[in-house]
């Protein structure tokens, strides 16, 4: 059985894969809070919203009645645009990277990479038992 045809895996599974990048990006910036005229960097955020997109195709609803409501449009992808942070810190030689926010999202990123880790076990569990005697 390939589990990654199934949605959920599949989110979880580029959930992982964008958290270990995360922990390089935010690994590197630790590694070089001393280099002169170094600045910060971060992966863009991943939402489950937007991977959610690419699961299921956007259903518009049907007018059967002119006097019902319209209701809502599908959103445009790319709708959003997220703002570009900027360093709250910078020291003389340039280097922008602060130690307690690189180590917090260090600690985010491992927090979220166990709970999705836990999720991914706990779906596999459920597979297991619904396939009767724990899968064996």
């Amino acid at each position: 059985m390939d589990l990654s045809k199934l949605p959920l895996f599949d989110m979880m599974q580029r959930k992982l894969s964008w958290l270990s990048a995360r922990q390089q990006v935010v690994s590197q910036n630790i590694a070089n809070a001393d280099s002169p005229g170094y600045k910060p960097k971060d992966l863009k955020p991943l939402d489950f919203k937007n991977m959610a997109k690419g699961q299921l195709e956007p259903v518009a609803p049907t007018v059967t009645n002119p006097m019902h409501l319209a209701g809502f449009a599908p959103e445009a992808p790319g709708a959003k645009s997220e703002k570009e942070k900027h360093p709250l810190e910078t020291t003389i030689s340039g280097n922008a990277v602060t130690m307690e926010e690189e180590l917090m999202k260090a600690n985010r990123t491992a927090s979220d990479f166990e709970l999705t880790t836990n999720l991914y076990h706990k779906q596999l569990a459920m597979i297991r038992e619904a396939l009767g005697n724990g899968g064996q």
